[in-house]
C-alpha cells in the first residue's frame, strides 16, 4: 500500500446504495426483528412499556425506541432497581444474528 496518501469516497453512489429496495428491505426486517425481541424480553406490569416499543423511520434508517416516560429507568435504572438493558440486549441480539 506504499504510495496511497488518502481515499476519495463517492457519497452520491454511497447514498444511492442505502436507499436500495433490498438495503431499505433489509434495515427494515432487522428493525421488526429487534422490536420483537426488545418486546419478547421486556417486563410486564401493565404492559405500557412493552407496548411503546416500537420503530421509528427516518429517511433510509430505522431505530428501535420506546416512547414511555419510564424507559430510561427500565433501561439504565435507578437507584432503588438495577437496569434491565432491554434494548442493550437486544442489540447485542441482533448483531449475534439472533442467538444471544
Amino acid at each position: 500500500m506504499d504510495g496511497i496518501t488518502g481515499i476519495q469516497l463517492d457519497h452520491a453512489a454511497i447514498r444511492a446504495l442505502t436507499r436500495h429496495e433490498t438495503v431499505q428491505e433489509a434495515v427494515q426486517d432487522t428493525a421488526e426483528r429487534g422490536r420483537d425481541y426488545a418486546r419478547s424480553i421486556a417486563p410486564v406490569d401493565t404492559g405500557q412499556y412493552r407496548d411503546s416499543i416500537g420503530i421509528r423511520e427516518d429517511g433510509d434508517e430505522a431505530e428501535i425506541v420506546s416512547d414511555a416516560d419510564h424507559a430510561p429507568y427500565v433501561e439504565y435504572g435507578t437507584r432503588h432497581m438495577e437496569g434491565q438493558h432491554i434494548f442493550g440486549r437486544t442489540l447485542d441480539h441482533l448483531k449475534s444474528g439472533g442467538k444471544a
